[in-house]
């Protein structure tokens, strides 16, 4: 089961949306939050892991928009949306 999730995890972060194209600041930022410290940690942790739960995933999925949003607000870029993301209930 260990298996499904490696190849699992790209797969569901490539789909997630399609990437700005280019040297756009949003482009840049994406490329940029893979190496950050929390996210990487999160990644190691989700591939350790012997179980695949949803609440990896999400937490995952916050620190990388974290870590983007961060990068864009360094820049001077205005973040995307408006809202904070829902937080699941598990």
């Amino acid at each position: 089961m260990r298996w499904l999730g490696v190849w699992l995890l790209p797969l569901l972060l490539a789909g997630c949306a399609a990437a700005p194209s280019g040297d756009s600041p949003e482009a840049v930022c994406q490329r940029q939050a893979y190496e950050n410290p929390a996210v990487k940690a999160q990644m190691i942790k989700n591939q350790s892991s012997s179980t695949m739960n949803p609440s990896d995933f999400f937490a995952l999925d916050q620190a990388l928009h974290t870590a983007t949003d961060t990068c864009l607000r360094q820049k001077g870029v205005a973040v995307r949306g408006g809202v904070q993301a829902v937080q699941p209930g598990w």
